[in-house]
Protein backbone atom coordinates (compact mmCIF):
# COMPACT_ATOMS: atom_id res chain seq x y z
CA UNK A 1 0.00 0.00 0.00
CA UNK A 2 1.67 3.31 -1.17
CA UNK A 3 0.63 6.37 1.31
CA UNK A 4 0.82 9.67 -0.08
CA UNK A 5 0.54 13.04 1.98
CA UNK A 6 -0.01 15.98 -0.39
CA UNK A 7 0.67 19.34 0.46
CA UNK A 8 -0.46 22.93 -0.67
CA UNK A 9 2.15 25.76 -0.29
CA UNK A 10 1.37 29.20 0.55
CA UNK A 11 -0.93 29.35 4.04
CA UNK A 12 0.39 25.60 4.86
CA UNK A 13 4.42 25.04 4.68
CA UNK A 14 5.33 28.95 4.58
CA UNK A 15 4.16 32.47 4.45
CA UNK A 16 5.29 34.85 1.75
CA UNK A 17 3.40 37.83 2.45
CA UNK A 18 6.42 40.03 2.20
CA UNK A 19 8.30 39.54 0.07
CA UNK A 20 4.94 39.09 -2.64
CA UNK A 21 3.96 42.46 -1.09
CA UNK A 22 7.21 44.06 -2.30
CA UNK A 23 7.31 42.58 -5.54
CA UNK A 24 3.31 43.27 -6.24
CA UNK A 25 4.13 46.98 -5.32
CA UNK A 26 7.03 47.24 -7.16
CA UNK A 27 5.57 46.28 -10.31
CA UNK A 28 2.76 48.75 -9.79
CA UNK A 29 4.84 51.27 -9.13
CA UNK A 30 6.88 50.58 -12.42
CA UNK A 31 3.42 50.52 -14.57
CA UNK A 32 2.05 54.19 -12.18
CA UNK A 33 -0.48 51.92 -11.21
CA UNK A 34 -2.46 51.88 -7.53
CA UNK A 35 -0.55 50.18 -5.00
CA UNK A 36 -2.08 47.02 -3.86
CA UNK A 37 -2.92 45.86 -0.27
CA UNK A 38 -1.44 43.31 2.08
CA UNK A 39 -5.11 42.62 2.57
CA UNK A 40 -6.05 42.06 -1.20
CA UNK A 41 -2.66 39.83 -1.16
CA UNK A 42 -3.34 37.74 1.92
CA UNK A 43 -7.01 37.12 -0.14
CA UNK A 44 -5.30 35.82 -3.10
CA UNK A 45 -2.97 33.25 -1.78
CA UNK A 46 -4.44 29.84 -3.32
CA UNK A 47 -6.21 31.61 -6.34
CA UNK A 48 -5.80 30.32 -9.59
CA UNK A 49 -3.13 33.15 -11.95
CA UNK A 50 -6.36 34.42 -13.55
CA UNK A 51 -8.37 35.23 -10.20
CA UNK A 52 -5.03 36.45 -8.74
CA UNK A 53 -4.77 38.89 -11.35
CA UNK A 54 -8.37 40.30 -11.71
CA UNK A 55 -8.12 41.00 -7.85
CA UNK A 56 -4.88 42.76 -8.25
CA UNK A 57 -5.50 45.25 -10.81
CA UNK A 58 -9.79 45.09 -11.32
CA UNK A 59 -9.33 47.90 -14.06
CA UNK A 60 -7.15 46.34 -16.67
CA UNK A 61 -7.96 43.61 -19.28
CA UNK A 62 -7.04 40.11 -18.44
CA UNK A 63 -4.66 39.53 -21.19
CA UNK A 64 -1.96 43.29 -19.82
CA UNK A 65 -3.17 41.48 -16.03
CA UNK A 66 -1.64 38.37 -16.82
CA UNK A 67 1.88 39.77 -18.19
CA UNK A 68 1.90 41.92 -15.10
CA UNK A 69 1.77 38.93 -12.58
CA UNK A 70 3.76 36.86 -14.99
CA UNK A 71 6.34 39.73 -13.76
CA UNK A 72 5.54 40.13 -10.41
CA UNK A 73 6.18 36.58 -9.79
CA UNK A 74 9.74 36.62 -11.64
CA UNK A 75 10.82 39.57 -9.33
CA UNK A 76 9.30 37.25 -6.48
CA UNK A 77 10.81 33.88 -7.46
CA UNK A 78 14.12 35.79 -7.38
CA UNK A 79 13.59 37.38 -3.96
CA UNK A 80 12.57 34.14 -2.54
CA UNK A 81 15.83 32.22 -4.25
CA UNK A 82 17.72 35.14 -2.15
CA UNK A 83 16.04 35.04 0.92
CA UNK A 84 13.62 32.22 1.29
CA UNK A 85 10.45 33.02 2.85
CA UNK A 86 9.38 32.06 6.43
CA UNK A 87 8.28 28.66 7.10
CA UNK A 88 5.48 27.78 9.79
CA UNK A 89 6.56 26.27 13.01
CA UNK A 90 7.18 22.77 13.19
CA UNK A 91 7.55 22.37 9.01
CA UNK A 92 10.69 21.19 8.64
CA UNK A 93 10.73 18.61 11.50
CA UNK A 94 7.38 17.16 10.48
CA UNK A 95 8.30 16.89 6.93
CA UNK A 96 11.26 14.96 7.87
CA UNK A 97 9.20 12.45 10.83
CA UNK A 98 6.21 11.79 8.08
CA UNK A 99 9.26 11.31 5.12
CA UNK A 100 10.20 8.31 7.33
CA UNK A 101 6.90 6.69 6.61
CA UNK A 102 4.82 7.93 3.75
CA UNK A 103 5.82 9.40 -0.01
CA UNK A 104 5.23 13.28 0.20
CA UNK A 105 4.22 15.54 -2.42
CA UNK A 106 2.95 19.24 -3.49
CA UNK A 107 0.23 20.48 -5.15
CA UNK A 108 0.01 24.46 -5.83
CA UNK A 109 -1.74 26.42 -8.01
CA UNK A 110 0.63 28.98 -8.74
CA UNK A 111 1.63 29.30 -12.25
CA UNK A 112 5.55 28.91 -11.91
CA UNK A 113 7.16 25.48 -10.86
CA UNK A 114 10.32 28.14 -10.29
CA UNK A 115 7.95 29.20 -6.84
CA UNK A 116 7.74 25.57 -5.85
CA UNK A 117 11.54 25.08 -6.53
CA UNK A 118 12.64 28.37 -4.51
CA UNK A 119 11.15 26.57 -1.40
CA UNK A 120 12.35 23.07 -1.85
CA UNK A 121 16.03 24.62 -2.61
CA UNK A 122 16.04 27.56 0.08
CA UNK A 123 15.00 25.71 2.69
CA UNK A 124 16.55 22.68 2.00
CA UNK A 125 13.58 20.61 1.84
CA UNK A 126 13.58 19.15 -1.57
CA UNK A 127 14.90 15.57 0.19
CA UNK A 128 11.20 15.09 1.82
CA UNK A 129 9.44 15.21 -1.43
CA UNK A 130 8.70 12.63 -4.18
CA UNK A 131 7.38 14.74 -6.76
CA UNK A 132 5.38 18.42 -7.07
CA UNK A 133 2.87 20.27 -9.61
CA UNK A 134 2.35 23.72 -9.98
CA UNK A 135 -1.01 23.51 -11.68
CA UNK A 136 -0.77 27.10 -13.41
CA UNK A 137 2.00 26.45 -15.20
CA UNK A 138 -0.03 23.44 -17.06
CA UNK A 139 -3.14 24.89 -17.16
CA UNK A 140 -4.61 22.81 -14.60
CA UNK A 141 -7.05 23.11 -12.27
CA UNK A 142 -6.01 22.06 -8.49
CA UNK A 143 -8.28 19.62 -8.25
CA UNK A 144 -6.91 17.88 -11.86
CA UNK A 145 -3.44 18.51 -10.25
CA UNK A 146 -4.17 16.48 -7.70
CA UNK A 147 -5.49 13.69 -9.69
CA UNK A 148 -2.42 13.72 -11.72
CA UNK A 149 0.18 13.42 -9.11
CA UNK A 150 -2.60 10.23 -7.45
CA UNK A 151 -2.06 8.97 -10.47
CA UNK A 152 1.49 9.51 -11.80
CA UNK A 153 2.84 8.62 -8.68
CA UNK A 154 0.65 5.37 -8.53
CA UNK A 155 -0.81 6.40 -4.99
CA UNK A 156 -2.86 4.41 -3.33
CA UNK A 157 -4.08 6.07 -0.08
CA UNK A 158 -3.72 10.36 -0.21
CA UNK A 159 -4.71 12.97 1.93
CA UNK A 160 -4.36 16.63 0.38
CA UNK A 161 -3.53 19.37 3.22
CA UNK A 162 -4.19 22.87 2.65
CA UNK A 163 -5.61 25.90 4.27
CA UNK A 164 -8.18 27.42 1.68
CA UNK A 165 -11.84 26.46 0.95
CA UNK A 166 -10.32 25.99 -2.48
CA UNK A 167 -8.24 23.44 -0.87
CA UNK A 168 -11.11 21.83 0.35
CA UNK A 169 -13.33 21.71 -2.65
CA UNK A 170 -10.60 20.36 -4.53
CA UNK A 171 -9.29 17.38 -2.03
CA UNK A 172 -13.30 16.69 -2.21
CA UNK A 173 -13.90 16.63 -6.17
CA UNK A 174 -10.63 14.62 -5.98
CA UNK A 175 -12.38 11.86 -3.61
CA UNK A 176 -9.56 12.10 -0.71
CA UNK A 177 -9.67 13.34 2.69
CA UNK A 178 -8.91 16.77 3.59
CA UNK A 179 -6.85 18.46 6.42
CA UNK A 180 -7.47 21.85 7.10
CA UNK A 181 -4.24 23.49 8.41
CA UNK A 182 -6.13 26.73 10.63
CA UNK A 183 -2.93 28.61 10.82
CA UNK A 184 -3.18 29.32 7.33
CA UNK A 185 -5.40 31.95 5.12
CA UNK A 186 -8.83 30.58 5.24
CA UNK A 187 -11.45 30.80 7.91
CA UNK A 188 -14.58 29.08 8.68
CA UNK A 189 -13.61 25.90 6.91
CA UNK A 190 -15.90 23.02 7.59
CA UNK A 191 -13.66 20.44 7.61
CA UNK A 192 -13.40 16.87 9.82
CA UNK A 193 -9.87 17.05 10.45
CA UNK A 194 -7.63 20.03 11.54
CA UNK A 195 -4.29 21.16 12.48
CA UNK A 196 -3.66 24.36 14.62
CA UNK A 197 -0.09 24.11 13.83
CA UNK A 198 2.17 21.70 11.58
CA UNK A 199 3.57 19.82 14.72
CA UNK A 200 -0.11 18.16 15.05
CA UNK A 201 0.21 16.50 11.34
CA UNK A 202 1.59 13.32 12.25
CA UNK A 203 -0.79 12.39 15.05
CA UNK A 204 -3.44 13.80 12.41
CA UNK A 205 -2.32 11.65 9.26
CA UNK A 206 -1.73 8.42 11.45
CA UNK A 207 -5.59 8.34 12.76
CA UNK A 208 -6.89 9.09 8.86
CA UNK A 209 -4.78 6.10 7.96
CA UNK A 210 -5.19 3.86 10.62
CA UNK A 211 -1.06 3.47 9.87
Amino acid sequence: MKYGIIFDLDGTLWEVIESTYKSVNEVARKYKLAGISKDTICACFGLNKEETAKRYFPNLNQEYRLKLLDEIALINIKNLRSNGGNLYSGVELGLKELHNTYNLYIVSNTGHTDYIEAFLDTHNVRKYFSDYIAAGSINLSKCEAIKMIIQKNKIDKAIYVGDTTIDLESSNLSGIPFVWAKYGFGTNIDAYYTINSFSEISDVVKKMLNH
